[in-house]
C-alpha cells in the first residue's frame, strides 16, 4: 500500500488518541452519558464532532481496528462499515497497512 494510505491511517490514530483523552475525563460517569468526540476519519481537515454514549465508545474500543466516523467519511479501500446508526458509523480497518497501524498505535495496548 502507498504512503498515502499510511498517512490516512495515522490521521485516524491521532484522532483516536484525542478521543481517548476525552473518554478518560469522563471515567466513572454513567455509561449512558453522551459525550462529543472528534471524527476518527482519514480526512486531515475534518473537524466534525460525533455524539456518542460512553458505553457505545467503549464497545468500539474493544477492537483496535475499529474507529468512529461520520458515515459519509468512509474510505472504502482502507475500511468497511461494521455498524451504523443515525449519529455515526463504526468502521473496521482492512487488513494490511491500515489494520497494522491501528493495532500498532492502539493506546489501550
Amino acid at each position: 500500500m502507498s504512503s498515502r494510505v499510511e498517512r490516512m491511517a495515522r490521521n485516524e490514530v491521532a484522532s483516536r488518541e484525542i478521543n481517548e483523552r476525552i473518554d478518560e475525563a469522563y471515567r466513572g460517569e454513567p455509561p449512558a452519558n453522551r459525550i462529543d468526540i472528534v471524527c476518527e476519519c482519514a480526512r486531515i481537515t475534518c473537524d466534525a464532532a460525533i455524539d456518542i454514549t460512553l458505553d457505545e465508545y467503549e464497545r468500539v474500543r474493544k477492537d483496535a481496528r475499529h474507529f468512529v466516523i461520520l458515515p459519509e467519511h468512509v474510505v472504502g479501500d482502507i475500511e468497511r462499515i461494521v455498524f451504523e446508526n443515525d449519529r455515526f458509523a463504526v468502521i473496521a480497518k482492512r487488513e494490511g497497512v491500515p489494520a497494522d497501524v491501528a493495532r500498532d498505535e492502539n493506546p489501550r495496548g
